[in-house]
């Protein structure tokens, strides 16, 4: 019945009080909603302090955190993005840093450190032409700052452009910046001009303004290797090496030293050394390879030589020496692949050419000599004399291919070779049972997938979040707790609950009969995928090591009674990961786990591809970018990777850094 306007408006003063509370409520909710918009300004400010604090502390990964959702929060602000670009900067993501910055510089024009850091990092990366514009660039809108001078004859000396390094250096000084980078810098310029004398006076100085650094001495004691006074640059390398027994480059150029006073004892044991500590170096690598030559001890250098090329898999210069030790030791084919792969990398390689024509000779290939040594001759004459007027780029280009990559750091991970299969790949998504509703709610809302999950298990690639220390009777109790009236659902959740416990025998079981009850239950079909693919990594015995990947799990402490009898293969993983897809061609777990078992198999392409469709589903999804780019890299095609590995650091992956020191930057 409805009421009248009349008896509406006669209430009592009991209902009178029900109104009055409920325009409170409205009030306190409108308010609420007016203090939101609020609220997310602070939450910006909030972020960026947390972000600023976290780089003052060195903690460039969870700096970049709270940057992103600063930038989530207000894209069009220039800080988030330069300071983001700082964080990046400093982890060696020099892509990643560039692209924040030329972000940043879209909303602050006029900002001269913005084109100061962005040209730091193209030069980091090569691009000194793109360097050069932004240095000028920042000089324009702030000629005051000898920093922008300072940095700007970096890239002057790295060109051997000398004289305008000095010149840069000197503009540095008469801006009152008198530190020790400027008489270092000026002194290695002096010393590229063959200005011995005033190159020792500016190192002198440099050493002077800062005795706690090795850079300087290490500098002059190599001025005094050009000075063939090896003598007194193996002292300036024992006052470094006193200064900081860990820097492995001064024990380097102390080894180098040691070769020159014939002393090649002392230069073994520097240079094992250097690679205790720094075992990816190729320069020390190559110079041991030296060293077995001497000692005609020809397979220990040639083994020295095969991982300067696993390292530097473009260096033609490598190439070349390696052909010539396997031309010495009669390997001729070999030498001739050597030099084969030299040319397929630098067409214009005259000294590869007139290897090869040699080699060629000796097999009886006299045509095939005769034509290598006229493109030799050829190219001799095309190059001769060109110095300055080669271009930029080009000249950028051969650095790249000549310049072995010397990582002189403390080694940081053990790894079975120093190639990419030392670094484990993402592994995949599964269904896991958690200790605690919350760190499930919170790690399940990260991964965006509710459609998926109950009030026990969910889906994570984390196993330290999964709890293995239930008791029977407490998986019995869950398992109990489920309604029995579906009984595809009762079987699903058994079969994971029984897999978290590694009964793998068991967990088979009720997956294939949750099928049986219910084939369109996606969950069933990706949980038996996983459990298959445990069960491949678990029973395979003759994994091929060539890879780049790992196994992804240890399987070690399984019982031999709870494995099924028979084995499995990466075939029947797929054909079940087809089939989610198949059911929900969105669901991008599904795409991103055939990728990993197509890497496994070593079917990269397939891989490549897979990844890309998560990512297409999920842009945000940084265990993909990781992986995809790791293939990437795999296949030679390393701008592409390391893009998405950068992708992958700034979401959160903490190993993307150190690949892309270890493979991206020159």
């Amino acid at each position: 019945m409805v009421k009248s306007i009349r008896n509406i408006c006669q209430v009592s003063g009991s209902e009178r009080l029900k109104k009055a509370l409920i325009i409170i409520h409205l009030i306190v909710l409108f308010s609420i909603f007016t203090l939101h918009g609020f609220a997310q300004r602070y939450q910006f400010g909030d972020y960026m302090q947390f972000g600023r604090n976290e780089l003052q502390k060195g903690h460039f990964n969870q700096a970049i955190n709270y940057l992103n959702s600063a930038i989530r929060q207000r894209p069009a602000s220039y800080e988030g993005w330069f300071l983001r670009g700082i964080a990046k900067y400093y982890l060696d993501d020099f892509y990643g840093a560039e692209q924040d910055f030329t972000e940043s510089v879209k909303y602050d024009p006029y900002n001269a450190e913005i084109y100061h850091m962005r040209a730091i990092v193209r030069s980091r990366q090569y691009n000194f032409g793109g360097a050069m514009a932004d240095y000028n660039k920042a000089i324009m809108l702030n000629p005051k700052n000898p920093l922008f001078y300072l940095n700007r004859a970096r890239s002057h000396l790295f060109l051997e452009h000398y004289d305008s390094c000095i010149v840069d250096c000197n503009r540095t000084y008469k801006r009152k910046y008198k530190k020790q980078d400027v008489f270092l810098l000026r002194g290695t310029a002096q010393a590229g001009l063959e200005n011995y004398d005033e190159a020792i006076k500016d190192l002198t100085i440099a050493i002077a303004k800062d005795t706690t650094k090795t850079g300087a001495v290490i500098q002059r004691g190599a001025v005094w290797m050009e000075l063939k006074q090896p003598d007194s640059a193996i002292a300036d390398f024992n006052r470094a090496i006193a200064i900081n027994p860990d820097d492995s480059y001064a024990i380097f150029n102390r080894a180098l030293a040691y070769m020159e006073t014939t002393d090649t004892t002392a230069a073994f044991e520097d240079l094992n050394k250097v690679l205790e500590m720094s075992p990816y170096n190729s320069y020390a690598y190559y110079n041991r390879a030296i060293l077995f030559l001497g000692r005609d001890d020809y397979a220990a250098a040639l083994k020295d030589m095969d991982d300067v090329v696993a390292l530097n898999p473009e260096n033609i210069i490598v190439y070349l020496f390696r052909g010539k030790l396997k031309t010495s030791i009669q390997d001729y084919l070999g030498a001739i692949n050597d030099f084969t792969r030299a040319i397929e990398i630098y067409p214009d390689f005259a000294d590869a050419y007139y290897e090869r024509s040699k080699v060629k000779e000796m097999v009886g290939d006299f045509q095939g000599a005769e034509k290598d040594m006229k493109f030799a001759y050829l190219v001799d004459e095309l190059n001769f004399g060109q110095g300055d007027s080669i271009s930029l780029e080009r000249q950028m280009y051969l650095k790249r291919l000549i310049a072995f990559k010397g990582e002189f750091s403390e080694k940081k991970g053990d790894h079975d070779t120093p190639i990419l299969n030392g670094i484990q790949i993402q592994p995949p998504y599964k269904q896991v049972l958690f200790a605690t509703n919350i760190e499930k709610i919170v790690f399940f809302e990260s991964i965006k997938v509710p459609a998926y999950h109950n009030n026990v298990i969910t889906l994570a690639n984390d196993e330290s979040l999964v709890n293995m220390q239930l008791s029977q009777a407490e998986l019995n109790k869950m398992v109990d707790s489920v309604s029995i009236t579906d009984s595809a659902a009762y079987f699903l959740k058994k079969a994971n609950l029984l897999a978290d416990i590694h009964d793998y025998k068991s967990s088979m079981d009720y997956f294939n009969k949750a099928l049986s009850g219910d084939p369109q239950r996606i969950m069933a079909w990706f949980g038996r995928a996983n459990l298959m693919l445990k069960l491949v990594s678990l029973t395979q015995s003759d994994q091929d090591q060539t890879y780049l990947l790992n196994p992804i799990d240890d399987y070690s402490s399984v019982d031999d009674q709870h494995i099924p009898a028979r084995n499995y293969s990466y075939e029947e993983v797929l054909s079940d990961l087809d089939r989610v897809i198949a059911i929900d061609p969105r669901f991008y777990l599904a795409w991103y786990n055939r990728g990993v078992v197509k890497s496994l198999k070593g079917d990269f392409w397939g891989a490549v591809s897979d990844y890309s469709k998560a990512i297409e589903i999920n842009p945000e999804f940084s265990e993909a970018y990781f992986n995809k780019g790791l293939i990437l890299i795999y296949l030679n095609l390393k701008t592409v990777g390391c893009q998405n590995i950068s992708q992958a650091g700034e979401g959160g992956i903490t190993t993307a850094y150190e690949v892309l020191k270890r493979f991206c930057n020159y």
